[in-house]
């Protein structure tokens, strides 16, 4: 880890609970001492699920790492990463 250059990511998190999952994301980054930069909350069209949008400093390659446990440590419907804005600049 102390090799790897940490970078800005944006990963998008489906849940019901968001206070809770909130918490517990800004947790598990914590813990891990990256720093979260941005989180943002929408509604979407189920009325039962938030997507919350958060970008991190952190080394890409923790990525997969860092998407399981937010997946099955915070238990949320779903996240995932989004592409690099350099190779896609669509993508927002």
């Amino acid at each position: 880890m102390e090799n790897q250059v940490a970078g800005s990511s944006r990963i998008s998190v489906y849940a019901g609970d968001t206070n809770n999952v909130l918490i517990r994301l800004l947790q598990l980054f914590g813990k891990s001492r990256f720093e979260v930069s941005y989180i943002q909350i929408f509604n979407t069209k189920d009325p039962e699920l938030k997507l919350i949008l958060l970008d991190a400093l952190f080394p890409k390659e923790m990525m997969p790492l860092i998407i399981s446990r937010i997946e099955k440590i915070i238990e949320v419907h779903r996240a995932f990463p989004h592409q690099d804005e350099e190779k896609n600049p669509f993508v927002a």
